[in-house]
């Protein structure tokens, strides 16, 4: 099971946990896991919380599986909790078949030789449900025979399980592992997820983790949202499916509020559906404010010939201050200009790694230049994606477009844009 604190958790005596497991004084409890773009909730993860056989009062799985390390109980607690977490789950699955349960599992067990026992399949089948309808949860740092925990998720995923692995991005997960076990869904831990709508550096990590995600075809689902901030800044990033306290605190089967847990989801549907298009509006203005900003400089280039193009460079630039370096390439890929800059604070970064590119270099690999060159597709114009300028250390775009000068000879015109809200614009087109 997954250890973390509880807050609610009551105050208790010291706890026998022989009399706890042999007793089965544990409790199911379960969060929604919820899809805002398909506005539903996807399934729950079920979470145990021990009972004291006398006070009555909860013991947090993390207080629960510390006692078990130290006594050597961690797989018969393991199987405890699993084994009432499907019993209770088996009456929601009843009324919402569709939805999936995803299940702890103590991966640490695996190193005691309990991956082959078959009994995870045995307690699923035993209630009735299907191993389709039931997701397993493994931290995989707990694990130290890695080709245990891959034996472990080959044979459950033919019998048709789904394989989470929780926590990723924690300070003790192994990233390395993640195209090694080839999950089909990724739990993003919290402390990526905590304030993500104003951490740049929590925001850039959070992407690499989606896009890794769809390189090897798995689900991500941001875990331990509370606030809309949070909620709107994964759904922005493209993270397929959210869990935590903004929609629903963990709660009995009994006490499980759909209603509540809608009401919130369309509160967020609304805000998201809201702020697409706002940045739509933003995003048509500025690629537009851009575009004209080329022409222009174009226009004027358009006018001279190659080698009077960096003079009016320099006699244009201080009219563009979006403009973070405008330069020239022939229709061969090589820069005939130097990179023109109107802004002298650009270069505090590190000068042995960032550098303008001479005259002469050779652009040819940049897509700036061969997709309007070489790409066949007939457009005048293009926008890279963000990528960071070796000029100078800043996260920019590169508009190009292609021009003829007062001797009908070819050139490509470049102009590098640093602004925060350009980093949301993929690589694309400007129409004509």
């Amino acid at each position: 099971m997954k250890r973390f604190p509880i807050n609610n958790m009551n105050a208790f005596p010291s706890f026998d946990l022989n009399e706890i497991i042999e007793g089965e004084f544990i409790e199911a409890y379960f969060q929604p896991i919820v899809s805002v773009k398909n506005n539903s909730i996807v399934g729950y993860e079920g979470l145990a919380r021990g009972i004291h056989p006398r006070t009555n009062g909860l013991i947090s799985p993390m207080d629960l599986f510390a006692e078990a390390a130290e006594k050597n109980l961690t797989l018969p607690l393991d199987r405890l909790c699993r084994k009432m977490v499907l019993e209770y789950f088996q009456g929601i699955h009843a009324k919402h078949p569709e939805r999936l349960l995803s299940l702890n599992f103590e991966a640490s067990v695996l190193d005691q030789g309990a991956g082959g026992s078959g009994k995870l399949i045995e307690q699923v089948q035993t209630l009735g449900l299907s191993p389709q309808s039931v997701v397993i949860e493994i931290i995989e740092s707990n694990v130290e025979n890695v080709d245990e925990l891959q034996r472990f998720i080959k044979t459950h995923r033919e019998l048709g399980f789904l394989i989470a692995l929780d926590d990723v991005g924690a300070g003790h997960s192994n990233l390395n592992r993640i195209p090694l076990l080839k999950p089909d869904i990724l739990k993003v831990d919290r402390y990526l997820v905590q304030d993500i709508a104003d951490n740049f550096y929590k925001q850039e990590v959070f992407k690499s983790m989606i896009g890794l995600a769809r390189k090897i075809g798995a689900l991500i689902v941001a875990e331990g949202i509370e606030t809309d901030k949070e909620a709107m800044a994964a759904l922005e990033m493209g993270v397929d499916m959210v869990q935590g306290y903004y929609f629903a605190q963990p709660q009995r089967h009994d006490l499980i509020d759909d209603v509540s847990v809608g009401k919130h989801l369309l509160q967020l549907t609304r805000g998201y559906k809201e702020k697409v298009i706002q940045k739509l509006n933003v995003r048509r203005f500025n690629l537009r404010k851009y575009e004209m900003m080329t022409r222009e400089i174009q226009a004027d280039l358009s006018k001279t010939t190659g080698s009077h193009f960096e003079a009016k460079i320099k006699d244009l630039v201080r009219f563009f201050p979006l403009a973070e370096g405008i330069y020239v390439l022939d229709e061969q890929g090589f820069q005939v200009t130097e990179t023109v800059f109107g802004d002298p604070h650009l270069f505090q970064k590190n000068r042995a790694i960032f550098n303008p590119v001479m005259k002469g270099t050779d652009h040819t690999l940049r897509d700036y230049f061969y997709m309007l060159t070489e790409g066949g597709l007939r457009k005048n114009s293009y926008i890279t994606d963000p990528y960071i300028s070796m000029a100078s250390g800043s996260l920019c775009v590169t508009f190009s477009r292609l021009f003829k000068d007062a001797e009908k000879k070819d050139y490509v015109l470049c102009v590098d844009i640093n602004t925060e809200y350009l980093q949301q614009i993929p690589g694309a087109f400007l129409e004509e």
